[in-house]
This record gives structure tokens, sequence and C-alpha cells, in this order.
């Protein structure tokens, strides 16, 4: 049975300091999960991002303990997909601070 296509998505643009070490996005940015989970429009958590910055920055999804992916400005746009976003964790060590853009959304249809 193919896949319903999702009515919502959440972007968040924002500056990430440089020398910032797991900016916690859920505390940061009032704007993330406003749409998305069990009390909001879409019932589910993104499994889809989105990722575009200037400057090379590493992400962790979920917990602080999980392994860093590191994206660079060549990267972009930069995909991560079917995995529950309950949150995601973000250091910039580039030296420059980085303007950061993420679209979440439910998982695409393939």
């Amino acid at each position: 049975m193919p896949r319903e296509l999702s009515n919502y998505y959440e972007n968040i643009e924002f500056t990430l300091d440089d020398g910032q070490t797991d900016y916690d996005l859920d505390a940061n940015e009032s704007d993330f999960l406003t749409v998305f989970g069990p009390d909001n429009s879409a019932d589910k958590f993104p499994e889809w991002v989105e990722i575009r910055t200037d400057q090379t920055i590493s992400v962790k999804l979920n917990l602080t303990t999980n392994d860093s992916i590191t994206i660079t400005s060549t990267d972009v746009p930069y995909v991560i997909d079917s995995v529950r976003m309950k949150n995601m964790f973000l250091t910039n060590g580039s030296g420059t601070d980085a303007a950061v853009k993420l679209r979440f959304q439910l998982a695409p249809v393939r």
C-alpha cells in the first residue's frame, strides 16, 4: 500500500556560534517540534531532515552520546532519513559562526 504524503513540515533557521558544543535544538529553538509529535498536528516525530550550512558542523540525533555526523558546506543539502528525530544536538568548531537551515518532515514516499 502506498504511503500517504504529509501536509506537514518544519523549517528552522538560526546562527550556530563558533565554539558551540551540543547545542540542544529542542531547548533552544522554540519552533522545533511545534508541528510534529504526539500532541501536535502531525502526530508522529519527523523521520527526515535536510540540513544546509555554510560552515563545517556536526550533528547528533536524539542523544548527546550518539555518534556525530560531520556536515561541510560542500555536502549541502545533506539529508538524514529513516531515523525518528526527537532532538538534535549541533556542534560548531569551524572557527566561524555557521548559518544553519533545517527542514524536517515525515519520511518521504519511496
